[in-house]
């Protein structure tokens, strides 16, 4: 006579696989998302890096001081000229065919801004109206100017999709001198580095929600 699994020993089995499919799936996924995420950031801060060390190297940059619109008018454009443009939304325009709304650095609780961080009072993301550039690239990424007169710039890595998350799939960047410093000069300008040279564990001013691996994942 075979023996075979009764129909409450089988549905036991099923159960326990559920249970543990339910413990270990969501921190699978999670997993993988972060990496797509860490590979994504890294991504874009190698091209950019590439850039801006080439122009450094050739002496393209012309910036004497924070606060010049022509500066960062040409810093920029030499972004949008590499990475060549899909779609560019016109300065002191609407922007949130470039920009979705979204994720706010210091959570929208700064002074009133348009940055396209999405700093406003509202804390519901870009403004309609802007004093910032914004263009889509070839590959889906979505790039801005912190301001129209600063050499900071912002990239979501994914566009449009989700989180839309400062420290996930949106990240910063600025010129730097030799000592890791922001430079306010191109005769002090010497590499690409995040705006936020440093991991954030809690909330703050330039990660509502974190973590934030702004450092780590560009080195692991």
């Amino acid at each position: 006579m075979k023996k075979g699994f009764t129909i409450a020993e089988v549905l036991i089995t099923i159960g326990i696989i559920g249970i543990v499919a339910a413990m270990t799936i969501p921190g699978l996924i999670k997993n993988y998302q972060e990496r797509q995420f860490k590979t994504a950031y890294k991504k874009a801060y190698s091209e950019i890096s590439q850039i801006f060390i080439e122009a450094i190297y050739n002496q393209q940059l012309s910036r004497t001081q924070n606060g010049d619109v022509n500066a960062t008018n040409e810093e920029f454009g030499l972004l949008k000229t590499k990475l060549k443009v899909l779609h560019e939304c016109n300065q002191k325009g609407v922007i949130e065919d470039c920009w979705i709304k979204g994720d706010t650095v210091c959570g929208g609780g700064c002074a009133t801004g348009n940055s396209a961080d999405g700093i406003s009072k509202e804390g519901t993301g870009v403004p309609g109206q802007h004093r910032e550039y914004c263009f889509i690239d070839i590959s889906g990424r979505s790039w801005c100017t912190y301001n129209e007169n600063e050499n900071i710039f912002f990239v979501d890595t994914n566009g449009f999709k989700n989180p839309n998350r400062f420290g996930k799939d949106r990240f910063m960047f600025t010129i730097a001198d030799v000592n890791n410093n922001r430079a306010a000069s191109a005769t002090n300008y010497k590499k690409i580095i995040p705006l936020v040279n440093e991991d954030i564990l809690s909330a703050n001013y330039w990660c509502v929600h974190p973590p934030c691996y702004y450092q780590s994942w560009l080195l692991k």
